[in-house]
């Protein structure tokens, strides 16, 4: 899989833990974002700066903000996700994961990977 170069470091960690990456894509956390973020992802305007990324393993999904000296990651496991839908409104590209009682809504640059991440998250959930 093709990864972008700031997040070789996060995934040469999960290669030495024994999961592999199956999805990336750059996204960005709605709780951890600005609404100026939100509007340059929705318009596609963050070509040149990527606020973060989201990784699907075998086992979890990662949201990954790649630093300078070290990333900030945040971790869902698959099997605590109780939920997972897909907002089709406009512009929005957002996938909300429930686990629990929470809500994580993680806004995809573009609509493909979030409905890719959709149906993988989704055919883990079903098994």
């Amino acid at each position: 899989m093709d990864a972008p170069k700031n997040l070789q470091r996060f995934l040469k960690k999960l290669n030495d833990q024994g999961e592999n990456a199956i999805l990336i894509a750059p996204a960005i956390l709605e709780r951890h974002s600005t609404q100026k973020m939100r509007a340059i992802v929705r318009m596609g305007m963050n070509e040149n700066r990527n606020f973060g990324y989201i990784v699907a393993t075998e086992k979890s999904v990662h949201y990954v903000r790649p630093g300078l000296l070290w990333d900030n990651v945040q971790t869902i496991s698959l099997d605590k996700v109780t939920g997972v839908e897909y907002v089709d409104e406009f512009l929005t590209n957002t996938l909300k994961l429930a686990t629990g009682q929470t809500v994580e809504k993680i806004i995809f640059n573009d609509e493909k990977d979030g409905i890719n991440f959709y149906l993988y998250i989704n055919s883990i959930n079903r098994k």
